[in-house]
């Protein structure tokens, strides 16, 4: 016995040196280059570090804030990401594949590895350092907890419910590191329903309930342990995504699903470019003939299967066109925002390689004792590398992008540090600092991927000055200066107006006559204006437009009163003194409406309302602002 195990291990051992060897000379290297994006400058600064109380990722908060820090040596980092990963591919490769002999264990293994940690959208997750490795323990945990209650001889009832009460846990942790990357786990019990040739209906079924029962109960137990976290740590909840999906954002998605399936087969959710896009859509066509072919072995062949027959062809189709076609999708339907983020979904590689070998293992099953039946594992395996590779190469383009950038951002904040010091009044550690538009120079692009500067135009918190200079508060940004300006680095580029040193990053000019305005109402001397592609709350004093530890939600609708668009002032950007009035800029797509709402979420007392007001009634922002006792007389 102890002779059988030895081998095993010494099996796995060998695949996770292999494994290493691919992962460290390639994301290994990436990640330790790559350099701070705009979210890890606020970590280093202790900013937007609301895992919990904000994102509801309490098992994030506890790694990231409580047991570890921004600050954590980046090569335990990446162990921890590697260990991660090569887990999952261990456990995928297992349900997957039929075991036939120690090579085809180690190249499933390394083939599921190299298919998981290169694709694209996982890249994009990894450059986010200090929590791409808890990231990658959530999709662990639901993988681990999905593996642990798939059909199993279990003899003692109580066995079986102590396995779906570790599974339910395991996956209120996944949820907790990071809601979608919880869906992985759903893989296992796909690939059951898919290995006609392993499990029966009966286990199929059996598999499929208690599935359910521990995904119930791992929702209940995410509930406790996320309000237990905000507990013990005594934070203050204000979770971003707190309300329900509006009906009429669910029937845009609906309508716009094709594009989006093809946008994230293609690559697309990243801006890939060709021909990478018409390899990715390729391989993801030959997935789908791998599931056609296991369906249609199962239907005509019934009796070399313990779950043949039409219902193992209807098992299969369900569970492979499910993980590639619904799989991903389901977080997209579940959070209001319109567009999907392809980090989100950064499994993919892993549910591609897990359908594929599965697919081809029935199909080899199906034809066992016939010559072909020992080409088609390998047809399968070939088919994992061709996508591997794929996304490799395509990887290899986007790490250094990261890296350039992050070096880019740096230089220019010593080259607008270095100008303002001959400015009189600018004091780097208390001056506020107002960025204006986004760099020039930042055009670092792979087909339309392009990783955000942290001097972006939308970029509302930089941390870069606090980090390299000890500023006492984070730059923001503007998306119009006080007085117009040229483009870094020319003369009258950084200028210091009412207090705030101002930095042009594009030639810019300030904001043309503010004509179409709404007052905020609520007691508030503020209102809302539209200026070409600017949203801008405008107050006498910054208190008028203060949404506090909330946010301001405009919400457009139409002439039918269906609201079809949203933009957000968050608290997190900061107010800006402009020419004796305070600012809060928002960049929209500067399309008409019929009426808009305006309404604040602040949680405090006092600090939720709300006002309506028709396209037609909008007023000069001269009109909003003067004297009561002067309205009717101008």
């Amino acid at each position: 016995m102890n002779g059988a195990k030895a081998p095993f291990w010494a099996l796995y051992l060998a695949a996770a040196v292999v494994a290493a060897l691919m992962f460290l000379p390639t994301a290994g290297i990436g990640i330790a280059q790559s350099g701070f994006n705009p979210d890890e400058w606020r970590f280093a600064a202790g900013l937007e570090t609301g895992f919990a109380e904000v994102h509801g990722r309490w098992a994030t908060h506890w790694a990231h804030e409580v047991l570890f820090g921004w600050d954590t040596p980046i090569a335990i980092l990446i162990f921890i990401l590697f260990a991660a990963l090569f887990a999952i591919s261990v456990l995928i490769a297992h349900m997957a594949v039929a075991p036939t002999g120690p090579a085809m264990a180690i190249a499933s293994v390394l083939l599921v590895f190299l298919a998981g940690f290169s694709h694209v959208y996982l890249t994009a997750v990894l450059h986010f350092q200090t929590q791409a490795p808890w990231f990658c323990l959530g999709l662990l945990a639901s993988v681990g907890a999905m593996t642990l209650i798939a059909p199993a001889h279990v003899t003692s009832p109580w066995g079986l419910v102590l396995r779906v009460i570790v599974a339910a846990e395991l996956l209120a942790i996944a949820i907790g590191f990071y809601q979608s990357y919880a869906l992985l786990g759903f893989l296992v019990p796909v690939i059951v329903l898919i290995r006609v040739d392993r499990y029966g209906h009966w286990d199929s079924l059996l598999c499929l309930c208690r599935v359910l029962a521990a995904s119930v109960v791992a929702l209940v137990l995410y509930q406790l342990q996320l309000r237990a976290t905000i507990s013990v740590l005594d934070l203050i909840p204000n979770f971003r995504f707190s309300g329900g999906v509006d009906q009429t954002v669910i029937l845009e998605k609906l309508s716009a699903l094709p594009r989006i399936e093809r946008r994230i087969h293609s690559g697309g959710l990243v801006g890939m470019p060709h021909p990478y896009r018409g390899i990715f859509l390729l391989t993801a066509a030959a997935a789908c003939g791998a599931v056609l072919m296991a369906a249609a072995c199962a239907l005509v062949a019934p009796r070399a299967f313990s779950g043949g027959g039409w219902f193992g062809a209807v098992r299969v189709l369900l569970g492979g066109y499910g993980a590639l076609f619904i799989l991903p999708v389901l977080i997209w339907f579940l959070y209001p925002e319109p567009y999907l983020i392809g980090r989100t979904i950064g499994f993919m590689g892993f549910v591609f390689a897990g359908v594929v070998l599965a697919c081809t293992t029935v199909f080899a099953n199906g034809l066992a004792g016939r010559p072909a039946a020992r080409l088609i594992p390998a047809g399968g395996l070939t088919l994992v590398l061709v996508f591997g590779l794929g996304q490799a190469v395509a990887s290899s383009h986007i790490w250094p992008l990261f890296q350039r950038v992050a070096e880019q951002d740096v230089d220019l904040a010593e080259a607008i540090v270095k100008q303002a010091r001959s400015i009189d009044g600018f004091d780097i550690k208390s001056t506020p600092i107002r960025s204006v538009g986004g760099p020039a120079d930042q055009n670092q692009r792979f087909g339309s991927f392009q990783t955000p500067s942290t001097f972006g135009r939308d970029i509302d918190m930089n941390s870069i000055f606090q980090i390299l200079y000890g500023a006492t508060d984070y730059a923001g940004s503007v998306l119009a200066p006080p007085k117009p300006c040229r483009a870094f680095p020319e003369g009258s580029s950084v200028f210091m107006a009412e207090g705030t040193l101002f930095v042009c990053l594009e030639a810019s000019a300030p904001l043309s006559a503010k004509s179409t305005c709404f007052p905020l109402g609520a007691g508030r001397n503020g209102a809302l204006c539209y200026s070409g592609t600017i949203a801008v709350l405008i107050g006498q004093t910054c208190a008028d437009i203060d949404p506090g530890n909330g946010q301001i939600v405009v919400t457009q609708m139409d002439e039918a009163g269906a609201q079809f668009r949203q933009h957000r002032f968050y608290s997190q950007a900061l107010a800006t003194e402009m020419n004796g009035l305070c600012h809060r800029f928002i960049e929209t797509a500067g399309e008409p409406f019929s009426a808009l709402s305006i309404e604040s979420t602040g949680a405090e007392p006092g600090a939720h309302w709300a006002v309506k007001h028709k396209a037609k009634d909008a007023r000069t922002l001269e009109e909003i602002f003067l004297p009561p006792t002067n309205r009717n007389n101008p």
